[in-house]
């Protein structure tokens, strides 16, 4: 398991409330969340200079990370 899938897996059980990734790791991150199918589970919000926030989706059905 990659820092990134730590990182993520740590935000949806709720361990964290928000996850800041910078621009030279989204796509990686972006990625991850497609092949495992956690995309829906969170919200990215996108800031200056390229770096995106995830939050947990609060509006999706939660599945077992």
């Amino acid at each position: 398991m990659n820092e990134w899938e730590q990182r993520m897996r740590a935000l949806l059980d709720g361990s964290v409330e928000e996850l800041t990734v910078p621009k030279e790791d989204f796509l990686t991150v972006r990625s991850m969340l497609i092949e495992k199918e956690w995309l829906f589970q969170v919200v990215g919000e996108a800031k200056h200079g390229g770096v995106t926030i995830y939050r947990r989706n609060e509006a999706s059905p939660m599945t077992e990370a």
